[in-house]
Order: C-alpha cells, then sequence, then structure tokens
C-alpha cells in the first residue's frame, strides 16, 4: 500500500481535447504538486476515467485539485459538481461544444453539457486566468458557478502564450502553483497592472 503524502496535492491535468498535447505537465508537476494527467484518448469512458484518476489523487495525496486548459476547463468544472475537489485552476475556458461526429466530440459534448447545467453545485475554490478581451469566465459565473464556491479571475498578460513562459508568464504560473497547493485566492496580484483580479 503507498504511504499517503498529506503534504502534496495531487492535480489531474486535463489539457485540450482538440490539442493533441499535455501542455499542462509542467504545471501539474510543480514542487507540492503531484501530477496526474488525463489523456482524451479514453473516448466514451473519459468521464469514468477521470473520475477514477481524482479518486487516486485525493487517495495518494489526501488532497486534490484540478488544472485545466480550453475547453478541458468544462470536464473539470464537471468533476468538481460530482466529488469533492479542493481547487480548479482553469485557464483560458471554452464553454462552446466541440464539432465533430467522433466519440471524443460525443463524449466532451455530454460532459459539457453537464458541467453548464449544474454549475451551482460546484463548491470548489475557482481560479479562472483568461485574456481581458474573453468572457468565458464571467459566463461561468452568469450561469451559476460561485452560487456555493469562491471565483476568483485573473487576466493574463497579452503576449502569454500556451506555454507559459516569460516573466509576466512565470509570475503567472507561480500564481497557479501557489493556489493549486494552498487554496489562497491570489488577492496580492490585483496590484500588479499585467495581472488583475476581474471577479470575487
Amino acid at each position: 500500500m503507498l504511504e499517503k503524502h498529506t503534504d502534496i496535492v495531487g492535480c489531474v491535468a486535463i489539457d485540450d481535447p482538440t490539442s493533441g498535447e499535455n501542455r499542462l505537465s509542467g504545471l501539474s508537476f510543480a514542487p507540492g504538486l503531484a501530477g496526474y494527467p488525463f489523456d482524451w484518448r479514453a473516448g466514451e469512458r473519459a468521464f469514468e476515467e477521470m473520475q477514477t484518476l481524482l479518486q487516486r489523487a485525493r487517495s495518494d495525496c489526501g488532497a486534490a485539485a484540478i488544472l485545466a486548459r480550453g475547453p478541458g476547463c468544462m470536464a473539470a468544472l464537471a468533476l468538481a459538481e460530482q466529488l469533492p475537489v479542493e481547487r480548479l485552476a482553469l485557464i483560458a475556458p471554452q464553454t462552446g461544444r466541440l464539432r465533430g461526429r467522433g466519440s471524443l466530440a460525443r463524449s466532451f459534448n455530454r460532459i459539457a453539457l453537464f458541467a453548464r447545467q449544474n454549475l451551482s453545485l460546484c463548491v470548489s475554490d475557482v481560479l479562472i486566468i483568461e485574456a481581458g478581451n474573453s468572457r468565458a469566465g464571467r459566463k461561468l459565473v452568469w450561469l451559476g458557478l460561485g452560487a456555493h464556491s469562491r471565483v476568483a479571475a485573473l487576466e493574463m498578460p497579452a503576449e502569454t502564450g500556451p506555454e507559459l513562459y516569460t516573466i509576466c508568464e512565470n509570475a503567472l504560473k507561480t500564481a497557479i502553483t501557489d493556489f493549486l497547493r494552498g487554496g489562497e485566492l491570489p488577492k496580492d496580484l490585483a496590484q500588479n497592472r499585467e495581472m488583475c483580479i476581474i471577479y470575487e
């Protein structure tokens, strides 16, 4: 039997299902986070596989968080609506449907529909990171996210790319990992003109 690491947070990483890459692995394996990357190739059983992964993260570490990007944020929300999740970090969330007729699109769209319809069931602390011109975070709040959870948002610097590598991006990466490990909503970043809290 594995020894439980109570000082480490198990972090399920759910990337963009359309990218074919796991760009979140660098964040999910930061010190204090044990990464549990999800592979979208699970097809029709995707949500069951995510649930199993989240339960394994909690069993191994004692605390569970989810880091998600793009359309994967809807899957993260669907998980948090059904299972205990302390913290969610959602990077550039997308709330729309995936186009296509394959098993990936069917599975994702079913998960996303569930997430949209049950946002008020989420009781996790949520950090939404998105570009200033994006409205997805506000839409999620309007649809019910935050009814029983705390929600904060950081504006992503304009030059931020998917890898989070520049100086501003490193500050953002630190904010995300600190939030996932400790659960504090990053109010101090509101003083930084490149990143500000939009709502809470």
